[in-house]
């Protein structure tokens, strides 16, 4: 009679630090809910994959979901999460938490992942004119962008004349 091995399973539960060295990431808990925030000027929708239903988040707002969510959705190719690039680069949905965006190999301890943030529009307009125009491109790529650059310029009280009214070309979208 031949002897079958039974195959073990693993009942450990799945955790960052299988993946991530301990310096990139202290804490693996990938039921830890972390922050996302949409930059886009209007709400997105997209199905869950690891509980039954849809996610809505609204224009310019934040929302909690478990590391595994977030994990599943760029796994499966949300480009609202992984952006244009499968890497992060121009998401919509903005991961609050570095050490997530870490461990998603979205951004490293020396390189940020390439998303819109405030910090981008004033580094923008603290360039040249020329550098400007000819940078502007490679930061300001999606639609959501595009809507949240011209939020921004308002917001931050920005005050070039001439950028703004490029971007406002750049964008397709008029100034308030």
């Amino acid at each position: 009679m031949a002897e079958t091995k039974a195959k073990r399973t693993s009942t450990k539960k799945a955790t960052v630090e299988d993946e991530v060295s301990e310096d990139d990431f202290t804490d693996a808990d990938l039921e830890k809910r972390v922050l996302v925030r949409n930059i886009a000027d209007w709400d997105v929708c997209f199905r869950l994959r690891e509980v039954e239903g849809d996610a809505l988040i609204t224009k310019n707002s934040k929302r909690r979901f478990t590391r595994n969510e977030i994990q599943a959705q760029v796994y499966n190719g949300n480009n609202l999460f992984s952006g244009v690039d499968g890497k992060g680069s121009h998401a919509t949905l903005y991961i609050e938490d570095a050490p997530t965006r870490r461990w998603l190999n979205f951004e490293t301890k020396d390189e940020p992942q390439m998303i819109f943030t405030d910090e981008t529009v004033k580094k923008l307009f603290a360039m040249s004119d020329d550098v400007f125009r000819a940078t502007l491109s490679q930061y300001i790529v999606t639609r959501a962008e595009k809507y949240a650059l011209m939020e921004a310029i308002e917001r931050l009280k920005l005050n070039d004349y001439r950028k703004i009214i490029y971007c406002s070309e750049y964008t397709g979208r008029p100034i308030k």
